[in-house]
């Protein structure tokens, strides 16, 4: 509690001198993005940090009254914990962001602002938080991925200031499949969309806690609104699924009939620590 408060001190205070920066000479690791944006606009907005690493967008209409944003680069990642407390298990992926709003009150969209964070290619999975000033805590964001631009888009909550970053996660949990890859025959394989090649990973079986340590090799599976409707003729009814397995692999964990299994996800490195 006291380390939150006092971090919520030092943003304010982050915040009170960014102000000062001139835009378009600061560096991506420090910089302000002051605009001021129209309820009768006709145009989409977008705004990006000096190098892309951060980016804002609204659709025309999307506010009810003129206001003023300030998006604000805080505190790089690995200070972060200088000034809040991490989600449990939990560690940052990226830096710590603000945005502002002026005149400075909640309830200022009909559509909420989205953001875009790039993630670094590390095998870690990411989510989006936003620390709840109420709660005094972070709190996840649903987040729609993109593993081959390695983004993570999400929308804000409505408030008149909101704090984000994108954190690793321990695991991550869903559904799993089998298939047999033509490389590697008969060997403990996956397929993923979310961690790099040549990542070990502990796929455990949700129904019967049997688990087996495989190496990622494949990038899959694919999600359910990319499949074709000739896929869906021939594959049937698509379920998501957050890793495809080996057969022998997944015949660890389960029957092959079985086809689709419930399993969490955990990076072996993170197992041993």
């Amino acid at each position: 509690m006291v380390k939150n408060s006092i971090g919520y001190l030092v943003v304010i205070g982050l915040l009170f001198l960014g102000l000062a920066w001139n835009i378009k000479s600061v560096q991506a690791e420090n910089f302000v993005g002051i605009r001021s944006l129209s309820s009768s606009s006709a145009n989409n907005f977008t705004y990006q940090s000096p190098e892309g690493d951060v980016s804002l967008a609204l659709t025309a209409g999307a506010i009810k009254t003129d206001l003023t944003f300030r998006l604000t680069h805080l505190v790089e990642r690995d200070r972060v914990y200088r000034y809040f407390t991490y989600p449990e298990g939990r560690v940052p992926a990226s830096d710590l962001y603000s945005i502002r709003y002026t005149p400075e009150t909640a309830g200022n969209f009909d559509q909420t602002p989205v953001v875009t964070l790039k993630y670094d290619s590390d095998s870690q999975y990411k989510e989006a938080y936003y620390y709840n000033w109420s709660e005094l805590r972070f709190e996840k964001l649903e987040s729609e991925r993109d593993p081959l631009a390695k983004t993570l888009t999400f929308s804000l909550p409505d408030k008149k200031k909101v704090i984000f970053a994108l954190f690793s996660e321990p695991e991550i949990a869903g559904k799993a499949s089998w298939y047999v890859h033509y490389k590697y025959p008969g060997e403990l394989v996956a397929a993923s969309r979310d961690f790099a090649e040549d990542t070990k990973l502990r796929v455990t079986n949700l129904e019967n806690d049997k688990f087996v340590v495989v190496t990622v090799k494949d990038y899959g599976p694919k999600e359910c609104k990319d499949w074709t409707e000739e896929e869906q003729k021939k594959m049937g009814p698509c379920q998501d699924r957050v890793i495809d397995l080996s057969k022998t692999a997944f015949q660890v964990l389960a029957e092959a009939w079985e086809g689709v299994i419930n399993v969490k996800v955990s990076i072996v490195e993170q197992i041993l620590e």
